[in-house]
């Protein structure tokens, strides 16, 4: 029974690893993917167990975005499929382990010693958390870009639409298209059916990004409600303005509150200068 334990857990562990992949999409083509996607933000197919209970758990959902690769590349703006990441975090990882390993043997055979037993292992989860971490920052500072390209955008967007010029999503495309970051153009280009409020809708989700859930509410306001568009986006402008002010504000007040630690720690060379020889001049007269 032993000789087949180590072929039964090679195989457990292979169908799990296909199972993974199974469940993360990489076998589902791309557009499918995004289809399920949309559809399950516009109510059209029921959601998971899992996104329901998140709903009344904000723990849970927490983690679950976190835990979501697929929505964690889109918002980072990279096209591959959460199996690729994982395919190439593993190898990563797998090189780092390997490398590793072959030192912990160049070691062994130069001095007898080997390094600690768990040193690999480590290595390898750190390449994989490490990596994680690099796609939430890129996740974080994609989202930021396209938060400023947006609200810069409204005041232009209420002038191409002002009198109905320009619908609403050519006008952003051609916005977008002016602008010195290409991160909104790639996004409004890929995107189906831009001109709707509808597509504005479910990219703030997606991306994380209020912007889009804003502008698609200042969208429908003037497509269905009728109202000026020049009212619309500039008061939504004044509105995203005076928030981004807002921010600037406390960042500049931290910012003055952390300055004081470095200016502090400017004054100790120049203490320990005058008062070094000071304090040795009187421990030499009150030497005994």
């Amino acid at each position: 029974m032993a000789e087949f334990r180590l072929p039964l857990l090679a195989a457990l562990a292979g169908l799990a690893w296909l199972g993974t992949l199974w469940s993360l999409g990489l076998y589902t083509d791309p557009a499918v993917r995004s289809w399920r996607r949309l559809a399950r933000l516009r109510g059209l197919e029921p959601r998971p167990l899992g996104e329901q209970l998140g709903e009344r758990l904000p723990l849970l959902r927490r983690l679950q975005n976190a835990a979501d690769l697929g929505r964690l590349l889109a918002q980072a703006g990279h096209h591959r499929s959460p199996g690729t990441w994982l395919l190439r975090t593993a190898a990563q990882a797998g090189v780092a382990l390997t490398a590793m390993l072959l030192l912990d043997e160049a070691s062994l055979l130069a001095s007898g010693r080997l390094f600690p037993l768990l040193l690999a292992p480590a290595l390898a989860a750190g390449v994989v958390v490490l990596a994680y971490a690099r796609l939430q920052r890129q996740a974080a500072e994609h989202r930021q870009r396209l938060e400023l390209a947006v609200t810069d955008a409204l005041p232009h967007l209420a002038v191409l639409t002002h009198h109905h010029r320009l619908p609403p999503g050519e006008a952003l495309l051609l916005l977008a298209r002016c602008q010195a970051d290409r991160t909104l153009q790639r996004l409004v280009v890929d995107a189906p059916a831009p001109s709707t409020a509808a597509a504005l809708e479910a990219l703030g989700p997606i991306f994380g990004v209020p912007a889009f859930s804003a502008l698609a509410t200042a969208v429908r306001r003037v497509t269905e409600h009728g109202l000026a568009s020049s009212d619309v986006y500039v008061g939504l402008a004044r509105t995203t303005y005076a928030a981004r002010l807002a921010r600037a504000r406390v960042a500049a007040a931290q910012a003055r509150t952390l300055i004081v630690i470095p200016m502090g720690l400017m004054i100790v060379p120049v203490l320990v200068l005058i008062g070094g020889p000071l304090v040795a001049s009187l421990a030499g007269t009150f030497a005994p």
